[in-house]
């Protein structure tokens, strides 16, 4: 059943790119309907539940232990740090809503490059870190 659902997204695939590829005019607003499906079907995967390691962009002048990334700034220092976060819902728009470890709710574009799902080494390492749901 599986195999069946990948052949026929990749025909699917395979069938808008022809078609777009035949277009007089590839505008702007056809390569983003383009790619808005392509992320779905990979962001496809995503279902509540799932833990989500974000990396959030910080500005300190003295970066904690678990900072990434470091690179001195104007107002002291740029770098990165891991949050750990649970999908709670995804909505009809293909948003995220997740959840913190402090039981805040945050709303994210699947499409960030800085939102990835966890892991099966980092969800048994991490497992305390994300929150319940």
């Amino acid at each position: 059943m599986t195999l069946l659902l990948l052949l026929l997204i990749l025909a699917v695939i395979s069938a808008v790119v022809v078609n777009a590829l035949h277009l007089e005019h590839f505008d702007q607003a056809t390569a983003s309907w383009f790619l808005g499906d392509l992320s779905r079907v990979f962001h496809a995967g995503i279902a509540p539940g799932d833990p989500l390691i974000y990396r959030k962009p910080k500005v300190s002048s003295r970066p904690g232990p678990r900072a990434r990334n470091i690179r001195p700034s104007e107002n002291g220092y740029c770098y990165e740090v891991d949050k750990f976060w649970t999908v709670a819902d995804v909505l009809e728009d293909g948003r995220l809503r997740a959840v913190t470890r402090t039981g805040k709710e945050v709303c994210l574009s699947p499409e960030d490059e800085r939102l990835r799902k966890a892991k099966l080494v980092e969800r048994l390492r991490y497992r305390r870190r994300f929150p319940a749901v």
